[in-house]
């Protein structure tokens, strides 16, 4: 994932008070509409429109992570998926 901005509308000290943050993601036209179809689905305020980027509001850290986890499973060969499930399940076991 690349993201090329993240636009903080809050000003000042003041974090309590500060907007979501409007991210734009860059991706190529077809993996942009279907990472978009699928953060709405889940519930995530996005925009996209043709020929432009996807940007995305993100409250708090799990929306970030919803964004990126998307995002991976979008532009990872699923080989590369498939072996990070598998470590994670094995650091399961571990612990």
């Amino acid at each position: 994932m690349h993201v090329l901005e993240s636009d903080y509308l809050g000003s000042g000290q003041d974090l309590q008070n500060t907007a979501p943050a409007q991210t734009v993601v860059d991706l190529d036209r077809v993996t942009r509409w279907n990472v978009y179809r699928r953060l709405q689905e889940l519930n995530l305020v996005c925009a996209c429109g043709s020929d432009r980027p996807l940007t995305v509001a993100i409250d708090t850290p799990a929306d970030a992570l919803l964004v990126w986890s998307v995002v991976q499973a979008a532009i990872q060969p699923k080989l590369c998926l498939a072996d990070h499930l598998k470590r994670c399940w094995q650091q399961r076991s571990l612990t």
